[in-house]
């Protein structure tokens, strides 16, 4: 039988770890002390993948731990952005969204929302531009647009799929322009790009880095860079703000996110980390050459930010009659 004195040691012992485990005493659980997931939505080999190997060694360096990328692709995102969305909020789950993001929330069905994780910092923006093929009629924004009003339906418009970022920029130089595309979709950005190059349509609207090595090999001809200013890679260029209308056209900003309800602290740390990642010369120099812009924007600015692109985006799909699938 245990005695009186040594029942009153026990829990002294127990009470004393009990408090040690929940932090008093200095004894906080060190962060991180296991593999840090990267979830990227999509399959390997796309932007988002290299998006987080260009960044991963930097950030282990600066957070002092390790980094397990993985793609859960499906659904056009969905799959990945949900799990997660639904992942324990322990720091240890991260993953990257741009405006798809945003999109599937009006032509899916799946649950999908901003208001489910909590964003951290965006790292890079790349715009969209308007292409045609080198040998086209029309030389400017100006002329394509005249002629589109001229002959309503009668210019092909390729996309990516219905519902997509480039359908959705599509979309929006139709409500701001009130010109009439006939649009032609397509199975993704690679696709695409092999289409109007084949002649099979006669414009498309992707992301810059997409269209800019035929664009450099005079293939293609751009006429509109979908920003608020003219892009470095192609000074020549001009932007849709230039042209009169405002920015309709759906490029990628990438914002690394975590599930909502990570602790502020943990979620400083994986701040600190991206930012010293993206601020590598590697980094930096990798979007150069794309012609995306490397940029920062805090954590205490982006739910402004998607709230704004999503009353942007939603205008749209209401203008297009879209319905969720």
């Amino acid at each position: 039988m245990i005695s009186v004195k040594r029942k009153r040691f026990i829990l002294t012992v127990a009470g004393v770890l009990l408090l040690l485990s929940s932090g008093w005493g200095g004894a906080q659980e060190q962060f991180p002390n296991r593999a840090i997931q990267f979830v990227i939505p999509w399959a390997p080999g796309g932007g988002g993948t290299v998006n987080a190997q260009v960044l991963q060694p930097h950030f282990e360096k600066a957070i002092n731990g390790s980094i397990q990328i993985v793609n859960k692709a499906g659904g056009g995102g969905t799959i990945g952005w949900n799990y997660l969305a639904n992942s324990p909020p322990d720091g240890y789950t991260t993953g990257v969204v741009n405006q798809s993001f945003l999109l599937t929330q009006y032509t899916t069905r799946t649950g999908v929302s901003y208001k489910k994780i909590d964003p951290l910092l965006m790292v890079v923006d790349m715009s969209a531009a308007l292409a045609v093929k080198v040998d086209a009629p029309w030389k400017s924004f100006k002329e394509y647009i005249s002629y589109a009003k001229a002959n309503p339906g009668k210019v092909q418009m390729g996309n990516s799929g219905v519902g997509a970022n480039y359908h959705t920029s599509a979309l929006g130089l139709e409500m701001v322009t009130g010109v009439k595309f006939t649009h032609v979709p397509f199975k993704g950005a690679g696709p695409l790009v092999t289409g109007l190059l084949g002649g099979h349509v006669d414009s498309a609207v992707a992301e810059l880095p997409t269209l800019l090595p035929l664009v450099e090999a005079k293939k293609f001809r751009l006429l509109l860079v979908g920003s608020t200013e003219r892009n470095f890679a192609v000074p020549d260029v001009p932007c849709i703000k230039e042209e009169g209308y405002e920015q309709v056209m759906v490029g990628a900003w990438y914002l690394w996110v975590v599930p909502k309800g990570v602790p502020k602290d943990r979620a400083k740390k994986l701040h600190d980390a991206f930012k010293a990642a993206m601020e590598s010369k590697e980094y930096r120099d990798y979007y150069r050459k794309q012609g995306g812009v490397v940029r920062y924007m805090p954590p205490e600015e982006l739910p402004a930010f998607l709230e704004k692109e999503d009353k942007s985006l939603k205008k749209i799909i209401d203008f297009s009659g879209i319905k969720p699938s």
